[in-house]
């Protein structure tokens, strides 16, 4: 079987790329163990969507259909531990004439699921743009020549391709098979993810508190059964983020307690919504992006810390672009497959890549320290950006890519 492009890995990453690349006139093979159906029903994480990356949804026809499950971020506000200097950004300080991005927020959560269910959907309504297949299989091997690549699967398939794109995770399989070594940095961190219900309305403000252990983020959620809701990301050590995940199941009223302390005079009184996990933390950054017929997309191309909530933003960003100059090749009848084309590519997000990998793990990096110059040093820095409007401006456009 032959097919322009196959996307290993099935889950948002993978179909947001394969909606992207149909809606440029490519046929596309997914290869993931499951259904969609079963994606959608296991993810239960929630995901801030920027402005800038918005707009690429909003272009591919999707955003319009999440009016009623999505919730705005207005304003974030950035806390240093128990200091009562804090950094709070507000889309309404920002306006810039030259943006075609029209800013009404800094942002907005969604629920992964909610947004692969509109994907899967639009995919299935665009089947005159290009054919987008789905096999439940797992990648055995594949083989690349000068022509061609090969992908070798668990049902016996074989699936011949002009490219093949890894969106398989973090601990992307395709891409050990490909034998793309990465550079691996352990936090000894773990998210604590989790929702909350909780009395008082959240104004559409995220908060980010920087706690000893690792940063508190809160995210303004979509109202449930008629309740205000926010999605919780805490980070911190591996034994006290398991911990939290005990509590969540065991004795849900601490854990509540535990959350209110943070958030009560903002938030009112806080209960536990739905299911909780956690994640390990990791700084995963592949020693190259591309090989012959081959690119790293997602998490399988740059797994960050979630400290800024950026690294889904940083991968549609390289979505995007890839999308677009994949398109223009094939307009011009060339190989969307060669080599010099995909180092391209990496050459061109070489630069926004490597920035957010740096910003992120230095900012984890200074608020896990508790000396007490660092803290003068950190607290000082968030008053001065706080105080100055331009500084401000250039973090919440970077923020929002745009």
């Amino acid at each position: 079987m032959y097919t322009n492009i196959v996307i290993c890995g099935g889950a948002l990453a993978g179909m947001t790329l394969a909606l992207s690349l149909q809606s440029k006139g490519f046929n596309i093979v997914i290869i993931d163990p499951r259904e969609t159906k079963e994606v959608i029903e296991q993810d239960k994480r929630t995901t801030a969507i920027a402005a800038g990356p918005r707009r690429f949804y909003h272009d591919l026809g999707v955003w319009q259909k999440l009016n009623k499950k999505i919730e705005a971020i207005n304003s974030i506000s950035i806390l240093d531990g128990s200091s009562s200097i804090s950094l709070d950004f507000d889309y309404r300080d920002f306006t810039d004439e030259n943006s075609d991005v029209d800013i009404n927020s800094l942002g907005h959560v969604v629920e992964n699921s909610d947004l692969i269910k509109q994907i899967n959907l639009k995919i299935n309504k665009n089947k005159n743009l290009g054919q987008v297949k789905r096999f439940k299989s797992k990648v055995l091997d594949i083989k690349v020549d000068k022509f061609l690549a090969k992908v070798f699967l668990e049902n016996n398939k074989q699936i011949s391709a002009d490219l093949i794109i890894a969106a398989d995770g973090k601990n992307s399989l395709t891409r050990k098979i490909i034998g793309i070594k990465e550079n691996r940095s352990t936090y000894d961190q773990e998210a604590y993810v989790t929702q909350i219900l909780h009395e008082k309305n959240h104004d559409n403000i995220a908060l980010e508190k920087f706690l000893p252990g690792g940063p508190l983020a809160v995210l303004p959620m979509k109202k449930i059964n008629n309740s205000y809701r926010s999605a919780i990301v805490w980070s911190d050590n591996r034994k006290i983020s398991r911990s939290r995940l005990a509590a969540s199941k065991s004795k849900p009223e601490e854990m509540s307690y535990e959350l209110e302390r943070h958030c009560f005079d903002w938030l009112g009184k806080i209960k536990l919504y739905g299911s909780s996990a956690v994640f390990p933390l990791e700084l995963i950054t592949p020693k190259k992006l591309v090989s012959d017929r081959f690119v790293l997309m997602g998490d399988a191309a740059h797994s960050i810390h979630p400290i800024a909530g950026q690294g889904f933003n940083l991968a549609l960003r390289g979505m995007k672009t890839f999308s677009n100059m994949c398109g223009d090749r094939a307009e011009l009848g060339l190989d969307i497959g060669s080599i010099k084309f995909l180092k391209e590519y990496e050459k061109l997000r070489k630069i926004d890549v490597l920035g957010l990998i740096n910003a992120t793990h230095g900012l984890n990096e200074l608020f896990r320290n508790s000396k007490p110059h660092v803290k003068l040093f950190r607290r000082a820095g968030l008053s001065l950006v706080d105080k100055s409007p331009i500084i401000k401006k250039a973090f919440m456009k970077y923020a929002m890519g745009i």
